[in-house]
């Protein structure tokens, strides 16, 4: 069998049915395989905003066509939020990452105090 791009009479009828026949299951199971990864990407994603309802999670591409796993706090951090090292935005490369990290500044998250700051602390008295 020979394929000519240009000239689509050099396959005969028999030919193209032996041909589709042949990739068939070969398609099939790129699309099945496709289905899975999607569907993958789609638990994973639903876990990991069920599991950080404090964050706004997504899978998305950047102008290069790269993929990430994004998380965005969605609340502004506070100074001592920061000073912790909590991020108001991560990204990782795939979502165990993204896991590890959203569970690295949750622990920071919760180490810091809300609602003290610094400048609500009285001033001391070192004069007396």
């Amino acid at each position: 069998m020979q394929w000519d791009a240009n000239n689509r009479d050099a396959m005969t009828d028999a030919e193209q049915r032996a041909l589709i026949q042949a990739a068939d299951p070969n398609v099939r199971q790129v699309i099945s395989d496709a289905a899975l990864i999607l569907d993958l990407r789609g638990r994973q994603l639903s876990v990991l905003r069920s599991t950080y309802p404090g964050w706004d999670i997504d899978y998305e591409s950047d102008g290069s066509g790269r993929m990430w796993w994004t998380a965005e706090l969605r609340r502004m951090p506070t100074l001592e939020m920061a000073t912790a090292g909590v991020m108001r935005s991560v990204r990782q490369e795939d979502a165990i990452a993204l896991l590890s990290t959203l569970a690295w500044q949750s622990a920071l998250l919760h180490t810091t105090r809300p609602g003290i700051r610094a400048s609500h602390i009285p001033p001391t008295d070192d004069t007396a």
